[in-house]
């Protein structure tokens, strides 16, 4: 091969690699997913990974959300149905570049986007940590790599800038807290523990979360109303899911006859946090870490 013909295939395969903008990740389920160029279009099938493109200023390239994600109500968008099982026709028909579910009880409909040709990625965040780390990677995913790390940084300062003034605080100074999630009837609490991020949250804004020696799925476990008497919390927290439902959900402790004599009760320290800040770990754990120390302090 003459020189010129040498020269010639080195600057073909150097305008191949310069050219192609194809890429490898690996996502929370440990598989290595090829993007060939950053997503245009992307159906978000988990409400849970929505906020990261929203802080990342992508929300205009969501093409789908599913009919439970707060997205919809403030942004045009179609809506793809359940979580589970995907709607793989409407999906089809949105022509998403990428589909971007969570893990768990989602794992299953990877194989059958992948069956029909979709793109897909999971992501599963359940900690702080997890949340700085999908930050950066949702930056690479779509190309924006700058953007994602330094958000990601930002978002990481804010927090343990207040976690670290919650350090100072002696032990025996802080508040005893307990979430209480509650099914139905107030026999029935779920609470948080080690494995949470809301049992993160509680530690960073300086609660001490009598939950925290115990441990279940992703963190959370049921108990039994004696597990909160026997605690006796300084603070409870209580989960509401619309706007207006403060009043009721802190009702159904304080008229409770068996926590009458809590201290959380007694001293109306019983308050309703707003289920939207507890359901995902996704970038909104900062203002779940602010209205929490604003809570206990």
């Amino acid at each position: 091969m003459s020189f010129l013909k040498r020269f010639l295939a080195v600057c073909f395969v150097m305008l191949f690699f310069v050219l192609s903008l194809a890429f490898e990740i690996v996502d929370d389920l440990g598989r290595l997913v090829t993007i060939n160029e950053p997503p245009k279009r992307v159906v978000v099938a988990s409400p849970a990974i929505t906020k990261y493109l929203e802080v990342l200023d992508l929300s205009s390239r969501i093409v789908g959300v599913t009919d439970w994600d707060p997205f919809a109500l403030s942004n045009e968008v179609e809506k793809i149905g359940n979580l589970v099982p995907l709607n793989l026709e409407k999906i089809l028909s949105l022509d998403p570049d990428l589909v971007m579910i969570s893990g768990g009880f989602q794992e299953a409909e990877v194989a059958k986007l992948e069956k029909i040709g979709i793109s897909t990625f999971v992501m599963n965040p359940n900690s702080f940590e997890d949340i700085y780390r999908n930050l950066m990677v949702v930056g690479n995913l779509f190309g924006i790599p700058d953007k994602g790390r330094i958000t990601a940084m930002n978002f990481r300062d804010e927090v343990l800038e207040i976690a670290k003034d919650s350090y100072n605080v002696p032990q025996n100074e802080k508040p005893k807290v307990v979430y209480v999630m509650i099914a139905g009837e107030v026999s029935d609490i779920w609470t948080c523990g080690t494995g949470s991020f809301v049992n993160q949250a509680i530690a960073y804004a300086g609660g001490a979360n009598v939950g925290a020696p115990y441990s279940g799925n992703n963190g959370w476990f049921p108990v039994s109303p004696e597990f909160v008497l026997n605690s006796q919390p300084d603070v409870i927290l209580v989960p509401y899911y619309y706007e207006g439902g403060q009043e009721e959900a802190v009702k159904m402790i304080t008229s409770y006859k068996p926590f009458a004599d809590l201290p959380a009760v007694k001293n109306s320290r019983v308050y309703p946090l707003y289920d939207g800040l507890t359901a995902y770990a996704n970038p909104d754990f900062v203002d779940l870490v602010k209205t929490l120390k604003e809570l206990f302090y």
